[in-house]
């Protein structure tokens, strides 16, 4: 099965659609792919984003215990970012010498 964007002529001589069932089709599965990557990558984005703001908005409220507990788990968030993994270590190592745990 090829797919043809161009115009065919049939054994009759007659112009053909523009494009057939299957090129419909298939740009139909390439624009779902397409969009569920977006979907999954923006969903996948706004929970590391929401993650994260939980967890600063625990260590501002000086609850330590629980915010190192919060950016500990952020290891395995699906999406993660270099500058908000070293926020999260740089307060894990900040909470640990302000409890005294090293």
């Amino acid at each position: 099965m090829l797919i043809s964007f161009l115009k065919k002529e049939d054994e009759g001589g007659e112009q053909s659609k523009f494009m057939g069932k299957s090129d419909i089709i298939f740009l139909l599965v390439v624009a779902a792919l397409i969009s569920g990557f977006w979907y999954y990558n923006k969903t996948t984005k706004e929970k590391t984003y929401s993650h994260y703001a939980k967890c600063d908005a625990l260590f501002m409220a000086n609850n330590y215990a629980e915010a190192k507990e919060c950016y500990e788990n952020s290891v395995e968030l699906g999406y993660r970012i270099d500058s908000l993994d070293s926020v999260g270590y740089h307060r894990v190592e900040r909470i640990d010498s302000v409890l005294g745990l090293q």
